[in-house]
Order: C-alpha cells, then sequence, then structure tokens
C-alpha cells in the first residue's frame, strides 16, 4: 500500500517538475538526435573515405554545439524558474510610526515580575496542588 503512495507521490513530483520544462526538454532531445546521427554520418563516410582531416574539428563542434543547446536551454527555460531577487534599492521601507504600543523607558515587558515580593518556584507550584 505504501508503494502505491510513493509512485503517485513520485509521479506527481515529476509532472510537478517537468511541466514547465517538457517544451525545453523535447528540443534538447531532438537537436542531440540530429546531432548524433549527423556526426554519425560523418564519422561512417571519414571511415569509408580514409580522409580523416576534419574528424577533430567534428568533434570539437559536435561539443560546441551541445554545449552551446545546454546554455540556451538554460537561458531560455531554466532562468525564468528561478526565484526572483529584490534589489536593496527597490526593497520596501520599515514605516518609521509603528501602531505598537511603546514600553516606558527602561521597561523590557517583565516588571509585573519584578514587583511581586516572592516567586514560586516549580517544586512549590507541585506541592500546592
Amino acid at each position: 500500500m505504501i508503494t502505491q503512495f510513493l509512485k503517485v507521490g513520485f509521479l506527481i513530483a515529476s509532472g510537478r517538475f517537468l511541466k514547465p520544462r517538457w517544451k525545453g526538454l523535447l528540443w534538447i532531445i531532438a537537436i542531440w538526435l540530429v546531432l548524433q546521427f549527423s556526426h554519425a554520418e560523418f564519422v561512417s563516410y571519414v571511415e569509408l573515405s580514409g580522409d580523416t582531416r576534419y574528424v577533430l574539428h567534428a568533434s570539437l563542434l559536435k561539443v560546441l554545439l551541445y554545449a552551446l543547446m545546454i546554455g540556451i536551454y538554460v537561458l531560455k527555460v531554466e532562468r525564468p524558474l528561478w526565484p526572483k531577487t529584490i534589489p536593496l534599492s527597490k526593497m520596501p521601507t520599515v514605516p518609521t510610526n509603528t501602531s505598537l504600543v511603546a514600553l516606558p523607558k527602561g521597561d523590557d515587558g517583565f516588571d509585573f515580575l519584578r514587583e511581586k515580593e516572592k516567586l514560586r518556584t516549580r517544586a512549590e507550584q507541585l506541592l500546592d496542588k
């Protein structure tokens, strides 16, 4: 029974995570497949022709395009999902006139205890019960 709850919880959490990202992830998968296919075709061409001059360039271009693809994904999809920060200059100011009750000078809120003749300990309170 608990495994069913865990499965449902996992599906809900996955859905909430993927909902704002699914289009971007589909684009990444599609571009990755195209790059993988085109690079594999180029490598098979190089194997048939024996001309290995541009293999290093093709591999570096593939890695560069992967990095560029992930960078664009982060800027276009993930960046808008990050929490917004408020600059210090635009932070709301605390009003100086508060409607809180001002305590008399020197009163920290415990004067009603200081005015008692004797304070009872917990042991005394328990004995009185």
